[in-house]
């Protein structure tokens, strides 16, 4: 069986790239890989498609276990690219910012998504590095409430690092990407908020991620949470409920901090993979 979307208002551009049937997107041959599993399974290419930037992800070859999982989760028995694209379609629902999808399709064991560059946006972790106090204050404060309300539309991120939060430089928007193991559901378990705040606060720079901020980032969050999601902690002032979650995630952060530390290498090797290909 073959599953094959093309966004309709980009047709026309994807005709004009001879991207029409599902094996022109999996033979791609131009852009840049900018990301391959060593066994070859999974690709990502970076690659201009006339006035957009795009990224192509391909599954070359899908485990039944990968299928088995997202059955499980209740997407089907599908691949990590059909999952995705339903992911970002939910959260454009919800009204989130996130990468446009041009096209996805899978057919037995080979998948593909083809999703457009978010525009004007830069890494949260790289915006860090750049911004003044006062920015870097008032990204904190808007990434915070919109978290509360990620959270609030029972989206889950298990992947929330800083390199797949995005912030919109002309606007401080928070755009969000990478959504392969995300899921939805009627109300996020206060574990996984725990696990997703521990990987943001260990993957943002060391300069950035003072305790002090952090905490203030925590009260935010709890502050725009409505009494339905906080439950039994809703009698609680803010502070009173921040210093339970802050020791949680800092004894979450230490744990996943080995995992980060290798993610973050691959994330400095392919942003000098991409300045290489656009000099």
């Amino acid at each position: 069986m073959e599953l094959l979307w093309r966004h309709p208002g980009y047709l026309t551009l994807l005709q004009e790239q001879n991207l029409l049937r599902f094996d022109d997107f999996l033979k791609v041959s131009q852009g840049v890989v900018v990301r391959r599993r060593q066994n070859g399974s999974r690709s990502v290419t970076r690659l201009r498609l006339g006035p957009l930037t795009a990224y192509l992800k391909r599954e070359f070859r899908i485990a039944a276990k990968e299928k088995f999982r997202n059955w499980w989760d209740g997407f089907g028995p599908v691949g990590k690219s059909v999952r995705e694209w339903r992911m970002l379609r939910r959260a454009q629902a919800a009204g989130f910012l996130v990468p446009t999808v041009l096209a996805c399709g899978q057919r037995g064991s080979q998948g593909f998504l083809l999703t457009a560059e978010l525009q004007d946006c830069v890494p949260l972790d790289k915006y860090a590095i750049g911004a003044s106090t006062e920015e870097w204050q008032g990204v904190l404060k808007r990434l915070a409430s919109w978290l509360a309300k990620f959270h609030g539309a029972g989206l889950a991120h298990p992947d929330l690092y800083a390199w797949h939060i995005y912030v919109r430089v002309t606007d401080q928007e928070i755009g969000v990407l990478d959504l392969a193991r995300s899921w939805q559901d009627k109300f996020v378990p206060w574990p996984e908020r725990v696990r997703e705040l521990a990987k943001l606060a260990s993957s943002l720079p060391q300069g950035q991620a003072r305790a002090g901020e952090f905490r203030e980032f925590l009260e935010t969050y709890l502050g725009r949470l409505t009494a339905g999601q906080l439950r039994g902690d809703r009698l609680q002032p803010t502070g009173a409920r921040c210093l339970p979650l802050w020791k949680a995630v800092r004894r979450e952060a230490e744990r996943c901090r080995e995992t980060v530390v290798r993610k973050r290498r691959w994330q400095v090797a392919l942003q000098d993979c991409l300045l290489y290909a656009d000099a």
